[in-house]
Parts: C-alpha cells; sequence; structure tokens
C-alpha cells in the first residue's frame, strides 16, 4: 500500500503491534518493500513501545529478530523506553519478564532513565525478583563490558607510545 491509498508500512507496522496482530508484524516485515523498524510516531514511539506496552510477545520476538532494531528509543512525553512501557502496563509479571528477557536480549539498557528520572527497575515491584535480578545482572553486564573495552583502550593507548 502507498502512503496515497493509506497509512504507510511504518503505520502499519505499530498498528499491528498496538493490536498484538503478530501475524501482520510477520507478514510487514517479510514484505519485499522494506520497513524502518524504529520509525516513531508523533509521540516517539516505535513498534516496540507499543508491543511492549500491550504485552505483545510475539510481536517483540519478530521486532529483536530484525538487524538494526533499536530497543533504547525513548518516546518523546515521558521517555520511557519499550523496557519502560512493558514494566508499567504489562499484566502480569510473567509477560513482563518474558518481555524484559527479550528486550535486554536485544541490548535494552536498564541504565536509561525516564522523564521521572526512573530506570526500568525502579518500576517493578518489590516480589518482582526475578525481573529485578534480570535488570541488575544487565546493568552489570553493561557496566563490565565499558570497564573491558576501557582497559583495552587503555592498553592500546600503551602499546603506540612504545
Amino acid at each position: 500500500m502507498s502512503n496515497e491509498e493509506g497509512a504507510s508500512h511504518e503505520e502499519q507496522l505499530l498498528s499491528a503491534c498496538m493490536m498484538d496482530q503478530s501475524n501482520l508484524v510477520e507478514e510487514l516485515l517479510k514484505a519485499p518493500h522494506s520497513v524502518k523498524v524504529n520509525f516513531k510516531n508523533g509521540l516517539g514511539y516505535t513498534a516496540l513501545h507499543y508491543a511492549a506496552q500491550t504485552g505483545s510477545i510475539d510481536c517483540i520476538k519478530l521486532l529483536v529478530a530484525v538487524q538494526g532494531v533499536n530497543p533504547n528509543i525513548q518516546d518523546s512525553m515521558e521517555k520511557d523506553t519499550p523496557l519502560h512501557k512493558a514494566l508499567i502496563h504489562c499484566d502480569s509479571s510473567e509477560t513482563a519478564m518474558e518481555i524484559a528477557k527479550l528486550l535486554v536480549g536485544a541490548g535494552a539498557d536498564p541504565r536509561i532513565v525516564n522523564k521521572k528520572k526512573q530506570r526500568p527497575v525502579d518500576l517493578t515491584e518489590p516480589e518482582e525478583e526475578d525481573i529485578r535480578r534480570l535488570l541488575l545482572q544487565a546493568t552489570l553486564a553493561i557496566a563490565v563490558r565499558q570497564e573491558q573495552a576501557e582497559m583495552e583502550m587503555g592498553d592500546e593507548d600503551s602499546y603506540s607510545s612504545d
């Protein structure tokens, strides 16, 4: 469908994620035309924001499999990432945990704070120990990778000065 005929492919993707229509998401992602998975609407929402907000695990699985998908885009209003949206809006801890695993596995950064200065872990309930553990482990893993990269950069500097 072209823009003259109705919604763009990106708008269709957002709509499909908003309505938990993983079959349409799959169709759009496999179509010969290219769909920009990081497309943002006027609110700054991406398809991942909508899929996370509606608890659509199947849509998220499809989206995170796309090369170049960015799970760290913040929306325009609240500065929430898809990870924030999942933890705010998911009805069950099990769904939130599954989505958090998928997003963290795709590179979601649990250190990002929203407009209210909340990290995703701040949006969990104390009894949601599994989700909290996952987010804290991901935070630690990022810190370790950064420290290793900085150490490697320091090693390269010492070799080049010899």
